[in-house]
């Protein structure tokens, strides 16, 4: 290993270039004295991205690929060349807050059980980001096709997936944490290698920190440190396609680690809760009155979304 530093930030971009810009500024505007290394990956973009980081930040160490390797494929490019101590997995649309970093760090620093920890993700208006889940089993997909944990969000039975009870203004071990910003060590990436490049774009974070368990580490959520992020937010909207990778990278993980028995009953239980959203995406795209009960989503959208991820879970028919 090359001179070694405290804190590499692994940064894949893809046509995000001015929230990338963004991203950068937060983070050298707020490094205070702390020893780090920033690497892009850029994944073919076309948006003058890499044009834009070579110019307004040459101190970053940049990877270019002539092809979208996806998610996972770039973030390991990242950390095979990193150097430090801590490895920090952090998206391009995020924004860095006062001392997220040297917070985050001294968390790791003072748990050493802690293998991985995650922080409070903001969205732009300030509003909380929901970041932290549990892993699942088949029972959770049923109850979130029956709709039992949007009625009884509280309850530790129903809720437990995504963690819809979780108190974020108090440090816990959880699950995983979203891949949004990731801190792990660097003894843990040693013991479990990068990500799991079979998953392209999602799910690649809960299958880390499922491995980093499995090794014997805890996965935290701290409050100390606070980022922004512009992405994730529930009104944006989502292509049937996307749905589709989200589910199949849900099903590649529940399947990795079930046997056929358990992957089957999965593979129903997901199937019937995507018809059932399709139906009540459809019943709200047609009932104005309903649309307030949207919370800014498409019906219309996450209908097809829906019925999308249904038809690949029975006929395998990607969109």
């Amino acid at each position: 290993m090359a001179d070694t530093v405290t804190l590499s930030i692994i940064i894949a971009n893809h046509n995000t270039r001015e929230l990338l810009r963004q991203c950068l500024t937060s983070i050298l505007q707020l490094r205070g004295r702390l020893d780090l290394e920033i690497i892009v990956i850029d994944n073919a973009s076309g948006d003058d991205s890499v044009r834009m980081t070579r110019a307004d930040f040459p101190q970053v160490r940049l990877i270019q690929n002539r092809d979208n390797v996806g998610f996972a494929k770039a973030v390991n490019q990242g950390l095979q060349v990193a150097n430090g101590r801590y490895l920090l997995l952090l998206n391009s649309d995020t924004e860095i807050k006062p001392n997220a970093l040297q917070h985050s760090i001294a968390f790791l620093e003072a748990h050493p059980e802690a293998g991985i920890v995650g922080c409070k993700l903001l969205n732009p208006d300030g509003s909380l980001q929901p970041s932290c889940e549990s892993f699942p089993r088949w029972q959770d997909f049923l109850f979130e096709a029956l709709l039992l944990e949007k009625l009884f969000p509280r309850s530790r039975v129903f809720g437990r997936m995504h963690l819809t009870y979780f108190s974020y203004d108090r440090a816990a071990e959880v699950g995983y944490v979203k891949g949004a910003f990731l801190l792990v060590r660097r003894a843990v990436y040693d013991a479990i290698g990068g990500l799991d490049e079979a998953f392209y774009f999602y799910g690649e974070e809960m299958d880390w920190c499922y491995r980093a368990k499995q090794a014997g580490w805890l996965v935290y959520f701290t409050p100390a440190a606070q980022i922004v992020h512009y992405g994730g937010q529930s009104s944006d909207p989502i292509s049937p396609r996307m749905f589709v990778q989200l589910h199949q990278s849900r099903f590649r993980f529940y399947s990795k680690y079930h046997g056929r028995l358990l992957q089957a009953s999965a593979r129903l239980v997901l199937a019937l809760g995507a018809l059932l959203r399709s139906g009540i995406w459809c019943v709200a795209a047609w009932l104005p009155a309903l649309h307030p009960c949207a919370n800014g989503r498409d019906p219309h959208k996450r209908r097809r979304a829906s019925w999308a991820a249904f038809r690949w879970y029975v006929l395998g028919q990607e969109p």
